[in-house]
């Protein structure tokens, strides 16, 4: 599967941009040339140079090493917010698509109602009630987005529920529990493998989105929106303190948006037969 993927352009520059994340995300103390903390006010407000590759911000700390490490917040708010919503959603959807009934009904109704809200003002209202922080952040997301998940689920099981297999495993006396965790479970990995891929980027969108508007994690934390919106005030003075947090959130989605199409396009039976994109 991973060769089909690279094996696309695609797939291949997806995934070396990704890595690129990655690697800052996880080696972010080892790579970063300056503390991100460290405040050093007579280096403040500093253009691109050799000792600053991306300036200096209004506290004269290093934004290339800020943009570093906040890799590291928009990835952990992404995965875990994404891993979060694929676990909700996926029990949810396993349930509503194989007991059908009643509880299909009580879970997509539900669902229905999540959908119906815009998902940044429902995400404003979640962390206003809690409080902001990187905490708090995941968990909104995570409970915000198993809505979408738990509808592909549902309509993966209410067609493979119906297959031979099942049938035989059920008439055999099969237990509820392991027809839904033995049987069904795995036949929609494919698909739960695309949704989550395809779901980091916008995790990492609603976390910039979130922390812009100060929802997120809070300063001193070096999180990609939050720098955005400090910069906004120097925009035309130091446009690099908006400029280069921007390109790291265009690129990180960008790579995401890639690799979950590349994946799209070899796991989706309804894709396989048109061929590798790009």
């Amino acid at each position: 599967m991973l060769r089909q993927v690279l094996a696309q352009k695609s797939g291949m520059l997806g995934a070396v941009i990704v890595a690129i994340v990655l690697l800052c995300a996880l080696v972010a103390p080892v790579i970063a040339p300056y503390d991100p903390y460290a405040i050093n006010m007579e280096e403040a407000l500093q253009p691109p140079s050799g000792a600053h590759p991306m300036g200096t911000d209004v506290f004269g700390r290093d934004v290339m090493s800020r943009l570093i490490f906040g890799a590291r917040i928009s990835m952990q708010v992404s995965v875990l917010s994404r891993l979060l919503s694929i676990v909700l959603g996926t029990l949810l959807g396993l349930v509503a698509g194989y007991f059908s009934g009643r509880w299909d009904n009580l879970i997509m109704r539900l669902a229905d109602i999540t959908l119906a809200y815009p998902a940044l003002l429902l995400l404003i209202a979640v962390i206003a009630a809690v409080g902001p922080s990187q905490g708090a952040l995941i968990i909104s997301l995570g409970v915000v987005g198993w809505a979408g998940v738990a509808r592909i689920i549902r309509a993966q099981v209410l067609s493979i529920k119906e297959r031979e297999f099942v049938m035989a495993v059920t008439s055999l006396g099969g237990r509820h529990g392991g027809i839904l965790f033995r049987h069904l479970l795995p036949n929609c990995l494919s698909q739960l493998i695309i949704v989550f891929s395809m779901g980091l980027g916008m995790g990492i969108m609603a976390e910039s989105s979130m922390s812009f508007l100060g929802l997120g994690a809070q300063p001193p934390l070096p999180s990609w929106g939050s720098m955005i919106s400090s910069g906004l005030d120097y925009l035309r003075g130091a446009p690099w303190l908006s400029l280069a947090p921007g390109i790291g959130i265009t690129l990180a989605v960008l790579g995401f948006n890639l690799l979950g199409d590349a994946f799209r396009d070899v796991l989706d039976p309804k894709l396989a037969n048109t061929g590798p994109r790009g």
